[in-house]
């Protein structure tokens, strides 16, 4: 028989290390969305010619496959 002061219940914390933990994990959060930000910035111009050329690839495709498939002169 298990005897109640196992380690299977979970721990009470303090509203105080509840706070603290809050507060930590909202700054490192804060930290990594303004540096996901920062480096979206920094290769913003790549990123957009990339975007408009797999736009216009898209598109192309789709403008053949509508010709090939209503082909009927």
């Amino acid at each position: 028989m298990r005897r109640k002061d196992d380690k299977d219940e979970p721990t009470e914390r303090g509203l105080m290390s509840r706070i603290i933990e809050g507060v930590i994990v909202f700054a490192v959060l804060g930290f990594v969305i303004k540096l996901g930000v920062e480096s979206i910035l920094s290769v913003k111009i790549p990123l957009l010619i990339i975007a408009v050329i797999c736009g216009a690839i898209v598109i192309g495709y789709r403008v053949y496959k509508h010709k090939r498939d209503h082909d009927d002169y």
